[in-house]
């Protein structure tokens, strides 16, 4: 998915999705730079370790997902059940394309039509789709700001995971704005 330029709220949520794809995959490189035991440490901070907080991002990613996809999300998934840094990649990417493929599927309509939820706790919320995907986004750009302070506290060299870095590599028509 190459978005490269902006008109409407569907574009505009591509590609802020292809941002969020570009910083995940940024500080997966750089997280998996840092040693073993560094990586898995505790360190009291979010989640607690550089790969229990990874796990929670990606999880939150495939639990939005599959709420927008109308199916009951029990239980938030864990580090228990991604252990390894190799399932988390593996699951990771196979997010990202799920991801990509629902949000290309979707139109103005689709995105402005209301979608009732159930959380973990069983509250139940109702919002429009566009607005629960822009919280997705917002939810990952909040975590790789957490990430990249844990990849320093593992010895690790944090990496630019803002928009304005995202745009200078991949910049839209300016003709389309």
């Amino acid at each position: 998915m190459a978005i490269t330029a902006v008109n409407g709220r569907h574009s505009l949520l591509l590609r802020m999705m292809e941002f969020m794809f570009w910083g995940d995959r940024r500080v997966l490189t750089a997280a998996y730079a840092t040693s073993k035991p560094e990586y898995y440490a505790e360190r009291g901070f979010s989640a607690g370790s550089l790969h229990k907080l990874l796990v929670h991002a990606m999880a939150a990613q495939w639990t939005w997902l599959s709420r927008w996809k109308r199916l009951e999300v029990l239980r938030l998934e864990d580090a228990t059940d991604y252990p390894t840094r190799e399932m988390l990649l593996n699951r990771w990417l196979r997010v990202h394309h799920d991801l990509a493929e629902f949000l290309a599927a979707q139109t103005e309509a689709t995105l402005a039509a209301t979608l009732t939820y159930r959380n973990t706790r069983g509250e139940q919320f109702t919002l429009p789709l566009g607005e629960l995907v822009l919280h997705c986004l917002d939810h990952g750009t909040y975590h790789r700001g957490q990430i990249n302070s844990l990849i320093k506290l593992a010895g690790g060299t944090p990496v630019a995971v803002n928009y304005f870095q995202f745009s200078l590599e991949y910049p839209l028509r300016t003709e389309a704005l």
